[in-house]
């Protein structure tokens, strides 16, 4: 790697891992987004089966790795609805990740919790997390909605098209509308 190259980390939980796709198949969706980025940056995939954003907000040695990178991709929230994390919990811990990445002068950029087929309560409280990433989290350079590519429709966003863990067509075209959306904050 020169030592120009920008580093580019993807924190998340098993979702970001590339849970849905094929083993060791490179589909998942930040390996997609990585391959249409392009070989001038350094990838490290950080997503973690089970992780939550409370375990990230904690600053611990996860976050730590984060911490080495240029650009840091956020995706949390799935494990810490399903755990029975309170709204304003995960709030808190969303923004305690972005403001502890800001502190070392790191791009955040936030994705949306994608959907996960969830029960009525669980829907209410990804909801309201969902809308507070969208308009009131500080100190992102983008917020990437996810869930308009992932929902199973317009009247069930809460409803995963392509799984809770998003198979290879999913993460497909997630990759590539990231991708679209990121030309304004990274240099291609």
């Amino acid at each position: 790697m020169a030592d120009n190259t920008k580093k580019i980390a993807f924190l998340g939980d098993s979702i970001t891992q590339g849970i849905g796709t094929p083993i060791n198949s490179y589909e998942h969706w930040n390996a997609v987004f990585a391959n249409l980025l392009g070989n001038e940056y350094a990838y490290w995939n950080l997503g973690l089966g089970y992780g939550r954003a409370d375990d990230a907000a904690s600053d611990g040695v996860w976050l730590y790795k984060a911490k080495q990178n240029d650009i840091v991709f956020v995706c949390y929230g799935v494990n810490d609805i399903f755990q029975g994390y309170s709204a304003d919990t995960i709030k808190k811990n969303l923004q305690t990740i972005v403001d502890k990445l800001h502190e070392f002068g790191i791009c955040v950029i936030i994705q949306t919790i994608p959907p996960f087929n969830y029960s009525e309560e669980q829907r209410g409280k990804w909801q309201e997390i969902n809308n507070f990433i969208k308009c009131e989290l500080k100190n992102v350079e983008l917020v990437f909605d996810c869930v308009k590519y992932l929902a199973k429709n317009d009247s069930e966003p809460h409803m995963a098209k392509y799984g809770g863990h998003p198979n290879r067509a999913g993460c497909k075209v997630w990759g590539e509308a990231l991708f679209e959306a990121i030309t304004e904050v990274i240099e291609k």
